[in-house]
This record gives C-alpha cells, sequence and structure tokens, in this order.
C-alpha cells in the first residue's frame, strides 16, 4: 500500500503586526509615539481646559498639568518601541504643547465675571485656542510637566511580556 500525505505546507505563525492590532502597528512606525502622544496631549488637553478655573489656582493647575503629564507619558512609554532620548524628547514637546492648549484655552475662554457685570462677553472656546495657538510655548509649568513625562517614559527598550 502507499500511504498518501498532505503536501501542503504548514501555514506561517502569525506575528503581532499581523494580528491587526493598533498598538503593534505603532510600535512599528517610527513616528508611533508622536502620533500617540500628540492625539492624546490635545485631546486631553482640550478636555481639561474646562476644568481650569478663569482666576489662576496654582493648585488645579498643578494637578491638571500632573494629569496631563501621566497621561502622555504612559502613552507615549507604550507606543515606543524603544525608549531613549527620541521618546523622551517627544514626551517632553508633546506634553509642554498639550498643558499651554489646556491653560491658555481654560484661561482665555472661560467666563470672566468682571465682563460679565458690565454686560460684556469674553472670548468664545474657538477665540481661545486660536489665541493658544498663536502664542509660543514658553513657560516654566509646561516644561516640568515634560520633565515628568520624560520620566515617566524611562530609558531602555520595551520589554514584551
Amino acid at each position: 500500500m502507499v500511504k498518501k500525505t498532505d503536501a501542503t505546507p504548514a501555514a506561517p505563525e502569525p506575528t503581532p503586526a499581523d494580528s491587526g492590532s493598533v498598538l503593534a502597528t505603532l510600535r512599528q512606525n517610527q513616528v508611533g509615539g508622536l502620533l500617540a502622544g500628540l492625539v492624546v496631549a490635545i485631546a486631553v488637553g482640550l478636555l481639561l481646559s474646562v476644568l481650569v478655573p478663569s482666576d489662576p489656582n496654582v493648585l488645579a493647575l498643578i494637578v491638571l498639568g500632573l494629569l496631563m503629564a501621566f497621561a502622555v507619558g504612559f502613552t507615549v512609554r507604550l507606543t515606543s518601541a524603544h525608549r531613549g532620548l527620541t521618546s523622551q524628547a517627544v514626551a517632553l514637546v508633546v506634553t509642554a504643547l498639550g498643558v499651554h492648549l489646556m491653560v491658555v484655552t481654560g484661561m482665555v475662554g472661560g467666563g470672566n465675571e468682571t465682563l460679565q457685570l458690565l454686560g460684556a462677553e469674553g472670548p468664545s472656546f474657538g477665540d481661545a485656542l486660536l489665541a493658544a495657538l498663536a502664542t509660543p510655548v514658553v513657560s516654566s509649568g509646561a516644561l516640568l510637566t515634560g520633565l515628568i513625562a520624560v520620566l515617566i517614559v524611562g530609558w531602555g527598550d520595551h520589554l514584551e511580556r
């Protein structure tokens, strides 16, 4: 008797990139960490800008800045395959941009009580966002929260578990 064997080759093992995972795709892309960090910084910054008080309150700004640093830092840490100077620079710049958008949009776009007493209105949210985009990102608070995000990103290769 002749024994027949199946001559079809075995299917290759699927890799994480073939699985269609967004995280795997971001890790393979050179600018994946930058893209994810920028999306998180802008989204969280604009969402948290509603919570920024119109009168300067240091504790509120510190807490909101720390929330931004944690969100962006962990996003860049998770989406970067290699944690090095480049990932840390991305976290610093993107966090500073997010904090700047949050603070300027929140402070400029808030309801101003003095203007309301006079019967006038303050700038709208759109005008406040344009003011945030038009002003430079140079403040010690934005840079300090960026440094916190750099510490969260860390150093060394990303370990798969």
